[in-house]
């Protein structure tokens, strides 16, 4: 059954001009780019093994959690200066199968 479409939600735009803000804003925003940086350069660090798991990189480090909230304490326990920890899940790959079949046929 289709759920209904809700129109009762908000979006609220304001617009930041605090100093403080705008710069702990860009120093997250530049660890978490170093952090997808260096995990793009280390993606056979983690994969296959990380598959059906949570991949937690915080301070050019990764953790592999079975929870998001694991990840999240591991990157705030181990990093807590690092503003931009990336947590994201490793979905396994769906799609089709191919086994080999090695058993000959029988000549007729």
């Amino acid at each position: 059954m289709e759920q209904p479409i809700r129109h009762d939600s908000k979006i609220v735009i304001e617009e930041v001009t605090d100093p403080e803000e705008i710069v702990r804003h860009r120093i997250g925003m530049e660890h978490f780019k170093r952090n997808l940086d260096w995990i793009q350069a280390h993606w056979n660090d983690v994969l296959p093994h990380g598959w059906g798991k949570y991949l937690a990189v915080a301070g050019q480090e990764t953790f592999l959690a079975d929870t998001p909230q694991e990840a999240r304490a591991w990157a705030e326990q181990k990093h807590p200066e690092d503003q931009g920890a990336w947590i994201h899940y490793l979905k396994p790959a769906k799609g089709p199968r191919i086994y080999e079949n090695r058993r000959r046929m029988a000549a007729l």
